[in-house]
């Protein structure tokens, strides 16, 4: 009997350490662009070193940018007052974003994971501008 009652507390003791609760990890996993993002902060870097850098506190700083199967997107600010619409390309090996409104073709570094994505511009003369979204 004894035996069968150690068995069981240390079957118990090795379940309540095998789990974890996997919400306090972040997750680095690649992720699909699809979807909906939030601007959180964006950082702006001369010569590698950081000069200026913002980061959405209020509601109306929160931009959103969709992107949708269909290689189209909408980038908007909150509330929505004036809209982007235009079409997407992105190429997961390479990671690069390329994004076109009809008037303005940009293309930057793109890093996603499940619910983080940097965008890198290189804005030439050693100047990067990184903006940071989360998936909403």
């Amino acid at each position: 009997m004894k035996k069968l009652f150690f068995a069981s507390l240390w079957a118990l003791a090795c379940l309540v350490v095998a789990c974890s609760d996997e919400k306090d990890e972040p997750n680095d996993e690649s992720g699909s662009i699809v979807g909906e993002w939030v601007f959180q902060r964006n950082e702006y870097y001369r010569n590698g070193k950081l000069v200026d850098s913002f980061t959405a506190v209020e509601e109306e700083d929160k931009a959103i940018a969709i992107f949708r199967e269909d290689g189209t997107y909408r980038y908007y600010d909150f509330p929505p007052e004036e809209y982007y619409d235009g079409t997407y390309s992105y190429d997961e090996m390479s990671g690069v974003l390329t994004t076109d409104d009809g008037v303005n073709e940009q293309t930057c570094l793109t890093e996603i994971t499940v619910s983080t994505m940097k965008w890198i511009y290189d804005e030439g003369d050693g100047e990067v501008l990184v903006e940071y979204y989360s998936r909403k």
